[in-house]
């Protein structure tokens, strides 16, 4: 089964609640974990130089100068980077990246600004997380706010980002990866609090593609995950995702990655 490390585990710190941690790159120890491995806190990457490439859930980014990736909890992720590779490391916990809406849908944004900003935002947390005074948790949140509005703003101006984060989507990922006895779009529409209509709509508008199609696009996300790093055979993981017929799952899952369960498995268990 994959490891799901949490902020004190990265860092190697006795303290089991630590709400952020802000860091340069070069200056954050690589922890003794093993790769890939899951999170279990939001993550945000900056790098301002370097190259190298992230895979996040079996997508493989370019690292390059001034890309900012971000990785959320229970997404699988590795990295091979550069030893130039400097910038800036960003951990939030999860309940926190919750009250302060620090939660994105895209993968990576690139800084294409030409003033120094989101750097000056960057090296102003750093500062307040040194000082650790009275005013720094509050400077160190309002910061937090703004640096992930910046990269809303960021990412509104380039074409090569998924579609932006809002509340009702994030919620819904976190049904589909933590209710798995949920199936029809009307569960989860009713799990919302909201009208079956709406819900369809509003996931539409945000995703570019129906409920039905994001709720499944979902859990083939989670079964590729499942199926490389679980002990699970191809129908427990059928059944562990509300799949009643494990063909049916075969059959779909199939027509999202153009191969079978098997020929996924054996395909990147050897790339591991």
């Amino acid at each position: 089964m994959i490891n799901e490390y949490s902020i004190n585990e990265i860092l190697e710190l006795p303290n089991k609640n630590i709400p952020y941690y802000i860091g340069t790159f070069e200056g954050t120890d690589d922890p003794d974990i093993e790769w890939p491995h899951r999170h279990a806190f939001y993550s945000l990457v900056w790098f301002t130089e370097g190259t190298g490439f992230y895979v996040v859930d079996f997508q493989e980014y370019e690292i390059k100068k001034d890309r900012i990736f971000f990785v959320s909890p229970k997404q699988v992720h590795n990295w091979d980077y550069s030893e130039n590779s400097r910038g800036y490391v960003l951990m939030i916990d999860n309940t926190l990246a919750t009250e302060l809406q620090a939660e994105t849908l895209y993968p990576y944004i690139d800084n294409t600004s030409e003033n120094n900003l989101l750097e000056n935002i960057f090296n102003n947390l750093l500062d307040e997380f040194k000082r650790q005074d009275n005013l720094s948790d509050r400077h160190i949140k309002s910061g937090i706010t703004y640096l992930y509005a910046l990269s809303e703003r960021l990412a509104g101006e380039s074409n090569n980002h998924q579609p932006l984060a809002n509340d009702n989507i994030q919620n819904l990922r976190r049904l589909v990866y933590e209710n798995h006895n949920l199936h029809k779009v009307e569960d989860y529409a009713r799990k919302m609090n909201l009208p079956e209509d709406t819900f369809n709509t509003l996931v539409k508008t945000s995703t570019g593609i129906s409920a039905k199609q994001y709720i499944l696009d979902l859990k083939i996300t989670e079964a590729k995950r499942q199926l490389i790093y679980s002990h699970f055979n191809i129908n427990e993981i059928a059944f562990n995702l509300g799949f009643e017929d494990p063909s049916y799952f075969t059959r779909l899952f199939k027509k999202k990655t153009s191969l079978s369960p098997s020929a996924f498995l054996k395909k990147y268990r050897k790339q591991l």
